[in-house]
């Protein structure tokens, strides 16, 4: 199994590499995102497609487990803001309409043609994934907790109101087991949960729940992008009060900005029952297609 090391907590072992030689004695390119997990899970779809168009690639990240399906073929370096070749961040182009999340990390890697969003993952828990696809199906839940992890309240307006992710929960439990995935000091507890994960894993075993899981039913945050690069379809309940912000940055997270897979939903935590009863009846029907595949 993976060593288990809290997915919360940033690699801090191992040498700056400098971005000038990689181990294969050609120039490389460094390259970042932001600092989070999500930001790397979006920087590994990036960094695949650089290498196989020939680039020698350094990646800045804390998260060295997301590069797993890369080893051999990438640097991974701790994350750092500066002297680093490209900085793929989407939040240069947060404001511009036309493309979403995943489309403005490639813009601003300098790719312009289309870039497959996907994690190449082989399990590192056997003995988890055998336990989870027993359950099947199966959606992961995420734990509620403080956006981006910050310690400040900045972003609070971006976690939803979570009864109504218990809500959707108690619909989809009729015909599936929740398995609820995730890290930090619980802002709510959801009930209904077969298998608790949460604060139990490290980020490879993170990622191993998910891949094995059917689904995703969460907020905006990592799980997005991680449902997205394993190809799970999820739902999303996303906060009204966080398109009121008075913050610019909060107040572009939308789904529209946000979701990059058509296999995403989003529904607001302000939307008629009926709605919400719609969206959860619609990610067990894409678990029944899934399996008829």
């Amino acid at each position: 199994d993976a060593k288990r090391v809290p997915y919360e907590t940033p690699f801090r072992g191992g040498s700056i590499h400098g971005g000038v030689q990689s181990r294969f004695g050609d120039q490389v390119k460094s390259i970042r995102c932001g600092s989070g997990l999500g930001d790397s899970l979006y920087l590994q779809a990036v960094a695949r497609h650089l290498v196989r168009k020939g680039e020698k690639i350094e990646v800045c990240s804390d998260w060295p487990d997301v590069f797993r399906p890369l080893d051999g073929k990438v640097t991974v370096s701790p994350f750092r803001r500066q002297q680093v070749d490209i900085k793929a961040h989407y939040v240069y182009r947060k404001s511009i309409p036309g493309t979403n999340q995943f489309q403005d990390v490639c813009i601003r890697a300098g790719i312009r043609e289309p870039v497959d969003f996907r994690l190449d993952w082989k399990p590192t828990s056997p003995r988890l994934v055998e336990k989870i696809r027993s359950m099947a199906p199966v959606v992961a839940v995420q734990l509620p907790r403080t956006p981006m992890d910050r310690k400040d309240g900045f972003g609070l307006e971006l976690l939803p109101d979570c009864n109504i992710i218990q809500r959707a929960l108690n619909r989809i439990r009729r015909h599936a087991r929740i398995v609820q995935v995730g890290k930090g000091e619980p802002l709510h507890r959801f009930t209904g949960i077969d298998l608790n994960l949460a604060n139990r894993t490290s980020v490879a075993e993170l990622i191993d729940a998910v891949w094995a899981a059917d689904a995703m039913l969460g907020y905006v945050s990592f799980a997005v992008p991680l449902a997205e690069s394993l190809n799970k379809p999820a739902l999303f309940i996303w906060s009204r009060r966080g398109l009121a912000s008075q913050h610019e940055f909060i107040k572009q997270v939308t789904p529209r900005k946000i979701l990059h897979r058509a296999s995403s939903r989003a529904v607001f935590d302000d939307c008629p029952e009926q709605e919400l009863r719609g969206a959860a009846d619609a990610l067990l029907a894409a678990i029944r297609s899934a399996e008829l595949v």
